[in-house]
C-alpha cells in the first residue's frame, strides 16, 4: 500500500459511516469497456470498504425490454443526491448518443454540489476527471510502425463526428512530424459514422487513390477491424500487403483475421482511480478540479506485421535451461531424468506427482516403441495425468498461457532424446495436451453463462403462476441463487402512475433475523432518502438499482445485490420482475388512470405563503415534509386519516402540528397546491378544464370550478382569457 492509499485508507476509517458512491451512464455493459469499468469501480470500492449503488441504464439486449433507456436513466438521477450518496462516479459521455452533449453536461450540473469525478471524454464545468493520454497512446503506434517495421507511407481512418476520434488525429499528425514524415491530408479520412458501408466507402477512396500505402492508422478497433474485412475483400491480405492499427483493444480486435494491433486504454484502471480521485475529493473539496491522464500500453499483435510476444516465446520457452540426459542412458537414469524435467516445469507439484508423470511418460513411449498401432481403447497416460493436473489448477488465477508455456517446455526436453516413431506419437499427445486446454477454457466460457440464463428461464416459467406480492417473495427466496444474486430489496409504490412516486418497502431477501429492526413496509417518500441500513444490514454492499416500468407505468424500484459486472444481466431481471407486477397490479385495479405529472415541484412549493415558520426539533415532521405529502397526492381529495398514518400522527395531532407550522389547515393547503398546479396546466394549453380537474383528483367540474374560484378570484376560464394576453 503506498502513502496516499494509506491516507486515504485512515481518513475512511475515522467517518462514522461507510461512504457511498454511485455509478451513472447509458452504456453496452455486455462489452468488454464497460465491464471492465464497472469492474474497476467494483474492485476499488471493495478495497477501500466503500458502498456501491450502480445506477447505470443498461442498453438492452433482451427481446422482452422496453427501449426506454433515456427516460428511465433520467428518471434515476432523482437517486443521485444525498443522503442516499456521498459521491457519484459518472460516465456523462455515454450520453451523448441519445442526448446532445450541452444537455448531458447540464444534466449533471444539476447534481451539483454532490461529489463528482467523470471517466469519459466529455467535460462537465467543476467536475475532475480521468482521461487517458492521447498523445502518449499514438505515440506508442508510430514509433512502433517507423522504429521496428520501418514504414513510411501511413494513412489514417476515423470518424468525423467523434470527438475523441478527432483527437487522436491531431495527435496522429503530430507525431508523424515528430518522426520526420509527411502528414499529406489527403491520406486522411473521415467516415460519417462507424458502420460498415461508410467505412468501406473511405477504404475505397483510399486505395484510389494511395496504392503505395504500407499502414493505415485507424482511430478504433471497431474501424480497424471493417478496414481489413474491406482490404480482403479486394484481395488485399493484412498485414502481407498492407498493415493496420486500431485503438482502444476491443474484443472485435481479437476475432480478426488478423489479431489487431492496438491501444490498450486501461479502463479498470480508469475505474479503479475515479473511485480513488472521489474519496480525494471528499477528504479535500477545495483541490483543483484537474484531468488526470493515466498512460496507456500499445498491444503488439499480427495486423502490423507481427507476432504476439507469447507466441515468439513459445519457440523457446526454456525459462532456465532444462536438464541434460547422459548419452546411452539406462532405464534408471532415464526414469531420474523424466522426475528432473517435471521438476523444473511443474515446481509447485508434490514428489509423488513428479513420479506419476515421469511414469505416464515412460509408458506411454515404451509402448509405442514396441508396438506401433495406435491404442484404441485407451488413451495415453501421459494425458490421463494433465487431465487431473488441469482439473486441479483450473482457478480463477490459473493462465492459458503458462499450461502453453508447459507443454512446449516439456516438448523440448523430450523430443531431442526420441526416435522418429516416439517423436510422432509425442506430437500427437501434445496436440491432445493443447487440445484438451482449449476445451476446457470452451466449457469455462459456457459454464460462466449458462447458470444466468438456466436460472433466468427457471425465474420467467416460476414467476407466470405468481399471484401476489407474497408470492413473489417466495419465488425469489428460492431463485435467486440460481442467479448468483445474493439479495434484494423492492421498494413498491401503491398505485401504477407515470411518474416514480413514494414507495414501500415490500419484499427484503434474505430476511430479517430475530435481532435485526423490521424492515418491510417502512415508507420511503423520496428516492434519494432510502435508508442504506436496509441495505447495509451492518456490512459493506454493492447494489445495482433497476426501476421497475412497464406499459408506460412504475411500479416502484428494485436493488440487486451485485454478482457480476453485466448490467444487462441485472436489466433482464428488472424486465421480469416488472412484468409480473405489472400484471398484479392489473389484477388488483391499483392504477390511477389520470396519473399527475407535477411541472416543477420546487417552484410549486416556493409559490406557497407560509405565515408562519415554528422552528422545529431534528427528526421531527417540518413544513417541507407537509409540502412534499400534499403535492405527492395532488391528485386525490384531500385524506386526513390516510396522511395522518403517513405521519404516525393522530388525527387531531396532525390538524394541530399542520397549522402551527403552515398557517393553513390541511384542506386549505391542499386546495391552494391544487389549484397552483391548475394554473400551469392551465397555461399548457394542452389539457381541456375537465381533464384538469380529473387529474387534480376532482370528479365533479363544478365543484374544482369553486375552489378555484375561491382561492383565485376568478372562474378557470375567466383566469385562463386573462392570462392568455
Amino acid at each position: 500500500m503506498n502513502a496516499l492509499s494509506a491516507k486515504r485508507q485512515n481518513f475512511l476509517k475515522k467517518l462514522d459511516k461507510p461512504l457511498t458512491f454511485g455509478f451513472a451512464a447509458v452504456a453496452d455493459f455486455t462489452s468488454y469497456i464497460g465491464q471492465e469499468y464497472i469492474a474497476g469501480i467494483m474492485q476499488a470500492a471493495a478495497d477501500y470498504g466503500i458502498n456501491l449503488i450502480t445506477m447505470a441504464e443498461a442498453v438492452h439486449h433482451s427481446l422482452m425490454s422496453e427501449s426506454n433507456m433515456l427516460p428511465q436513466f433520467l428518471t434515476k438521477m432523482q437517486f443521485m443526491r444525498a443522503p442516499l450518496l456521498d459521491g457519484l462516479v459518472t460516465w456523462a459521455s455515454s450520453l451523448c448518443e441519445y442526448m446532445k452533449a450541452e444537455k448531458v453536461q447540464e444534466l449533471f450540473s444539476s447534481l451539483a454540489p454532490l461529489p463528482m469525478v467523470d471517466i469519459g471524454y466529455l467535460d462537465i464545468p467543476g467536475v475532475p476527471c480521468i482521461r487517458i493520454d492521447n498523445s502518449l497512446s499514438m505515440h506508442h503506434i508510430v514509433k512502433h510502425l517507423v522504429e521496428v517495421h520501418g514504414f513510411s507511407r501511413f494513412a489514417f481512418i476515423g470518424s468525423r463526428y467523434s470527438r475523441p476520434h478527432l483527437q487522436r488525429l491531431d495527435f496522429y499528425r503530430r507525431e508523424l512530424e515528430n518522426f520526420s514524415l509527411p502528414c499529406d491530408e489527403n491520406s486522411i479520412f473521415l467516415a460519417d459514422s462507424l458502420d460498415a458501408a461508410d467505412i468501406a466507402e473511405q477504404v475505397e477512396f483510399l486505395l484510389q487513390k494511395h496504392t503505395d500505402t504500407q499502414v493505415i492508422v485507424t482511430s478504433s478497433d471497431i474501424i480497424a477491424s471493417q478496414v481489413i474485412i474491406e482490404l480482403e475483400k479486394r484481395g488485399l491480405s493484412v498485414p502481407d500487403d498492407i498493415a493496420v492499427t486500431g485503438y482502444n483493444n476491443q474484443l472485435v480486435g481479437v476475432s480478426s483475421s488478423a489479431p489487431i494491433t492496438t491501444i490498450n486504454l486501461v479502463y479498470f484502471e480508469r475505474g479503479y482511480q475515479a473511485v480513488e480521485l472521489l474519496i480525494d475529493l471528499i477528504m479535500q473539496p477545495e483541490q483543483d478540479k484537474k484531468i488526470r491522464e493515466v498512460g496507456t500500453t500499445l498491444i503488439v499483435r499480427q495486423s502490423c506485421g507481427c507476432f504476439e510476444d507469447s507466441v515468439l516465446q513459445a519457440l523457446h520457452p526454456q525459462k532456465k535451461p532444462l536438464p541434460r540426459l547422459p548419452k546411452n542412458a539406462g532405464h534408471d537414469e532415464i526414469a531420474a531424468y523424466l522426475i528432473q524435467l517435471s521438476k523444473e516445469i511443474f515446481p509447485q507439484e508434490a514428489e509423488s506427482s513428479h513420479t506419476e508423470l515421469a511414469k505416464a511418460l515412460a509408458e506411454d513411449l515404451c509402448t509405442k516403441k514396441e508396438n506401433s498401432s495406435p491404442l484404441k481403447d485407451e488413451p495415453p497416460k501421459t494425458l490421463i495425468y494433465f487431465r487431473r493436473l488441469l482439473k486441479k489448477r483450473r482457478t480463477p488465477e490459473f493462465k492459458g498461457q503458462e499450461w502453453e508455456e508447459s507443454i512446449s517446455r516439456l516438448r523440448a526436453g523430450l523430443i531431442p532424446l526420441l526416435d522418429q516413431e516416439q517423436k510422432n506419437y509425442f506430437e500427437d499427445i501434445c496436440n491432445a495436451l493443447r487440445t484438451l486446454h482449449a476445451f476446457s477454457l470452451q466449457y469455462d466460457i459456457m459454464a460462466s453463462r449458462m447458470p444466468s440464463q438456466t436460472g433466468m428461464t427457471h425465474l420467467a416459467l416460476s414467476l407466470a403462476n405468481v399471484e401476489s406480492i407474497r408470492q413473489l417473495e417466495n419465488v425469489l427466496t428460492f431463485k435467486l441463487s440460481e442467479l448468483r444474486i445474493p439479495g434484494i430489496v423492492i421498494a413498491l409504490s401503491p398505485y401504477l402512475t407515470e411518474r416514480l412516486s413514494p414507495a414501500s418497502v415490500e419484499i427484503v431477501i434474505p430476511g430479517r433475523t430475530d435481532d435485526e429492526e423490521q424492515v418491510t413496509g417502512i415508507k420511503v417518500r423520496e428516492p434519494h432518502l432510502f435508508p442504506k441500513s436496509i441495505l447495509s444490514r451492518g456490512r459493506r454492499f454493492s447494489v445495482t438499482l433497476e426501476l421497475l416500468f412497464h406499459s408506460g407505468y412504475y411500479i416502484g424500484y428494485v436493488y440487486l445485490f451485485s454478482g457480476g459486472e453485466n448490467l444487462a444481466f441485472y436489466d433482464d431481471v428488472k424486465e421480469l420482475l416488472s412484468q409480473t407486477l405489472y400484471k398484479l397490479y392489473k389484477k388488483e385495479g391499483k392504477i390511477k388512470p389520470h396519473a399527475l405529472i407535477i411541472t416543477d415541484r420546487a417552484k410549486l412549493a416556493e409559490k406557497i405563503s407560509l405565515t408562519r415558520s415554528a422552528i422545529s426539533k431534528p427528526g421531527k415532521m417540518q413544513a417541507k415534509d407537509i409540502l412534499d405529502y400534499l403535492i405527492d397526492h395532488l391528485d386525490e381529495m384531500c385524506d386526513l386519516d390516510k396522511m395522518a398514518a403517513y405521519f404516525s400522527l393522530s388525527r387531531s395531532h396532525l390538524t394541530r402540528r399542520v397549522k402551527a407550522l403552515t398557517g393553513h389547515s390541511i384542506q386549505s393547503l391542499h386546495e391552494i397546491l391544487k389549484i397552483e398546479q391548475a394554473k400551469d396546466l392551465i397555461k399548457s394549453g394542452n389539457l381541456k378544464m375537465n381533464d384538469i380537474a380529473a387529474r387534480l383528483g376532482y370528479t365533479n367540474p363544478n365543484y374544482f370550478s369553486n375552489v378555484f374560484k375561491k382561492v383565485t378570484g376568478l372562474s378557470p376560464l375567466s383566469w385562463a382569457e386573462r392570462n392568455r394576453h
